[in-house]
């Protein structure tokens, strides 16, 4: 995808879902940065740029899940870029 970010990013594997409005798809969340992230999806799941998602992240060592929304801003066969929208916090 090449190196068009402004944040460090941190390589990770977090099993994620994965929201499209649609359905629900089990997902790998491959890196994260305060910008967004790189998620590995079933070949199933079709994004389309822009689209919105909802992410939803299980704590692994205490319970409690976090849900955040993206949005794709690349794609391509099993691997989806995903970002926050501009001027909304990273929480949003």
């Amino acid at each position: 995808f090449g190196e068009r970010r402004r944040y460090q990013r941190k390589s990770c594997v977090f099993e994620i879902d994965l929201n499209d409005h649609h359905g629900n798809f089990r997902c790998y969340l491959r890196d994260l940065s305060l910008g967004g992230g790189l998620v590995k999806h079933p070949k199933r799941f079709k994004p389309d740029l822009g689209q919105e998602l909802l992410l939803t992240i299980t704590f692994r060592k205490r319970s409690g899940v976090v849900v955040v929304k993206r949005h794709v801003v690349r794609a391509r066969a099993g691997i989806v870029a995903v970002a926050f929208r501009q001027g909304s916090s990273p929480g949003a």
